[in-house]
């Protein structure tokens, strides 16, 4: 390629860098100007309150002592640790040994840490984290914390009262720093001759004269390979063509554009197997750790020698045997009980030859050189786990690890890339205005779809998940009618299922229940009302009212309640139909979700409360 035409892309990935860090920041700003607001709204002591009395347990959010809250107080620093790839993690107990409150807190929660006085009123600036454990004694909390040693906030914290609260739509620093970091990256070394994404950075920044120098000089692609059977399952004609383009080990990008119910992941999983199977190491990543631990539940049962990479306290209990720190920590097991064994004699001698003081430095300085070992051989033993693994599989954000980083170049993601999704589905939270004006809105594969010509993209058309009354709407309004339905479902209902009665509920594929009357007023006990527990949300009592009961039709019709899965845009009404259905025994297994966090998967009966 000529010196002008290189010149032409890095100008462009000069302007889209620095204009996309640009948006970045400002939404970041938005970002931190709404945690703000949340911690401002977090309620703190009233100022005639006793202060003689300290808070035992957290400021409720409106809500009457003992009843579930998102905020702990009173909180003292016990001792710090570091865990696997370098996490700082912090241990706080209850001052005087008293059990923790009844709270809503759960591992994985993005929390905020400050140091409060004896009422919970703040005095230091928020320390972000998410909550590592509860410790099973009832009195301690462990916490990550994004801070590390020597930062000053972090130490402000040892020997003061600290508070933590849950805030909804924490601004997450680990996450816009990585954001920077990446496009800094591709700014400096985009079209660094030395990068095993080149192709990809000019094909995307490139004209279309680019990607036929690409393809003339043997360094791209575009074409379909050949395909010598297909494992696992039988594709449509579609899917078929997606895989033949995946594994072109020459093709630098595909774009796998699925609407609903097309069988993504499943085409995926076949990719990826087969990928391995020609010798590549694929490296996968999702937006959401629901989604990245979907991936890790299909992939396990290939055969394949998988590492799911990401907070131990995110992971879902289901693929937790997959993950890196049960596997390190299975491999380590015999190394561990020995250190532990050593460990433990040599604290017997020092207790013994306490009032020798040179014998006492020189066993310390064994044991300090005994922990110095264990730390090496975790290192260690996490590089060879992450070397040998075929599949490593992480969030978006964190396939930005050091420990991942420090890899050799993946063949599927570092030489070549195949994005899986569909811009019609799930929009990207803006909070900034002048941030979603900008384009910051605009994902990766949208705009990379429409480049060239198309000849980035594949499209899946057939979908296997619902009536066809469901998908003959999202075919024709956001598809251009090129969605068409299975045969096998295109005429299901729920009374062709097993053991379910034939009731008007259970033949009826599409059921719009309207709170407003024929003048346009709302049902009585219909009205959104304000979460003021800190959500920032909106819920509806009566909404919520019609959502339980017809639940409870469709389970009384013979519908098992793990076929059920009820969704709402709005967390606080998710935390209100919980509730609701908590109180019925009978809706036990009723899975009850925000729609983002439900993306990718299915049940047969499906309840949005808007």
């Amino acid at each position: 390629m000529d010196l002008e035409r290189v010149k032409t892309i890095q100008s462009r990935l000069d302007e889209f860098t620095q204009r996309m860090s640009e948006l970045l920041r400002i939404e970041r700003d938005a970002e931190l100007e709404f945690t703000q607001e949340e911690l401002n709204a977090v309620p703190t002591p009233d100022e005639n309150s006793d202060s003689s009395k300290p808070i035992e347990f957290l400021v409720s959010h409106g809500r009457a002592p003992q009843e579930l809250c998102d905020t702990i107080c009173n909180l003292f620093v016990v001792s710090t640790s570091t865990g696997l790839g370098g996490m700082h993690l912090v241990l706080f107990r209850v001052e005087g040994n008293h059990r923790l409150p009844p709270t809503t807190l759960s591992p994985g929660d993005m929390v905020c840490v400050r140091v409060c006085d004896s009422r919970g009123a703040c005095a230091t600036s928020c320390i972000q984290g998410f909550v590592h454990n509860l410790g099973e004694d009832g009195c301690t909390i462990s916490v990550a914390l994004e801070s590390r040693h020597g930062d000053p906030t972090f130490s402000k914290l040892f020997g003061k009262s600290v508070r933590i609260d849950r805030i909804q739509g924490l601004a997450d620093t680990l996450t816009y720093e990585r954001n920077c970091e990446a496009l800094m990256l591709l700014q400096k070394n985009g079209l660094h001759k030395r990068n095993p994404s080149i192709a990809a950075v000019v094909t995307l920044f490139g004209d279309k004269e680019d990607v036929t120098w690409l393809e003339e000089n043997d360094l791209a692609d575009w074409s379909e390979v050949k395909l010598d059977g297909i494992m696992g399952k039988t594709f449509d004609d579609s899917q078929k063509k997606a895989i033949a383009l995946g594994l072109n080990k020459k093709r630098p990008l595909l774009i796998i554009q699925g609407p609903p119910g097309t069988g993504k992941t499943g085409l995926l999983k076949e990719i990826i197997a087969r990928a391995v199977q020609q010798g590549e190491r694929v490296l996968v990543t999702a937006p959401t750790n629901a989604a990245v631990d979907n991936m890790v539940e299909k992939l396990s049962d290939v055969g394949l020698n998988i590492v799911r990479v990401g907070n131990p306290a995110r992971i879902s209990p289901a693929v937790a045997s997959k993950s890196l720190g049960e596997i390190v920590k299975s491999k380590l097991a015999s190394f561990v009980a020995e250190f532990e064994r050593k460990k433990s004699d040599l604290r017997k001698d020092l207790r013994q030859c306490l009032k020798d003081d040179s014998l006492a430095a020189g066993i310390r300085q064994l044991l300090k050189q005994l922990g110095k070992t264990l730390k090496k051989k975790e290192k260690e033993t996490v590089k060879e786990v992450l070397s040998s693994a075929q599949v490593v599989l992480a969030t978006n954000t964190g396939a930005a690890d050091p420990l991942i980083r420090r890899l050799d170049t993946f063949d599927l993601v570092g030489k070549r890339c195949i994005l899986a999704g569909d811009q019609c589905q799930l929009a990207p939270v803006i909070l900034s205005r002048k941030a979603l004006e900008g384009g910051i809105g605009v994902s990766l594969l949208e705009r990379a779809a429409t480049l060239h010509e198309g000849v980035l993209a594949t499209k899946l058309t057939t979908q296997y998940r619902m009536n066809d009354a469901i998908a003959s709407w999202a075919s024709k309004e956001m598809y251009g009618g090129s969605l068409i339905s299975s045969s096998t479902v295109a005429s299901h209902l729920l009374v062709d299922t097993p053991f379910v009665k034939p009731t008007w509920i259970t033949q009826c594929p599409l059921l719009l229940l309207d709170t407003r009357l024929p003048y346009g007023s709302l049902s009585l006990g219909c009205e959104e009302h304000l979460d003021l527990a800190g959500t920032g949300s909106f819920y509806n009592e009566g909404e919520a009212e019609i959502v339980v009961h017809h639940v409870f039709s469709l389970i009384c019709a013979g519908v098992s309640p793990s076929a059920i899965a009820v969704q709402s845009p709005y967390v606080a009404q998710v935390q209100h139909l919980r509730e609701r259905l908590d109180d019925l025994p009978e809706a036990a297994g009723v899975e009850v979700a925000t729609i983002d966090s439900f993306q990718g998967r299915e049940a047969d009966a499906v309840i949005i409360s808007m």
